[in-house]
């Protein structure tokens, strides 16, 4: 079966919630939530939480928490305020809010985290800066940690 995606264009307005079996890209803005079962790519966003398989942010700003069960990617373009949960976490960008990782966070050489950070395994890049508290290492998972 053909898996679908939904496509939010340029200049797009969207409020409330936005449930999509597939794939889901935002180019415009969106006030509410987004809950997919596959991939969302954020260009642009307002005030939104976001429950995800993967999230990908290239240049977007976003109010509100984001569950993921694989991998948050966030470009050195983007900001979130809130916290993240995820398998995986790969920041550039700031986040002013918790990172709960069951498995992995990368911080680039532009990130900017305030908050702190739960996860298994870490890699920090020179540049990288942190304001909270890290807990590293143990067998925990994005369910268990607040």
């Amino acid at each position: 079966m053909e898996q679908k995606a939904t496509y939010l264009a340029p200049g797009t307005e969207f409020e409330g919630t936005i449930t999509a079996p597939g794939d889901v890209m935002v180019d415009g803005e969106v006030r509410g939530e987004i809950i997919s079962e596959g991939k969302v790519s954020v260009h642009k966003m307002g005030d939104a939480s976001i429950a995800a398989r993967d999230l990908e942010l290239l240049g977007a700003v976003i109010k509100g928490d984001i569950i993921v069960g694989g991998e948050v990617t966030v470009d050195a373009e983007s900001a979130v305020k809130g916290n993240i949960r995820s398998a995986g976490i790969v920041c550039e960008g700031v986040v002013e809010g918790n990172l709960v990782a069951a498995e992995y966070v990368e911080l680039g050489a532009g990130a900017r985290i305030l908050g702190n950070i739960t996860t298994t395994l870490m890699g920090t890049a020179r540049g990288a800066k942190i304001r909270g508290q890290l807990i590293i290492g143990g067998e925990q998972t994005v369910d268990e940690q607040d």
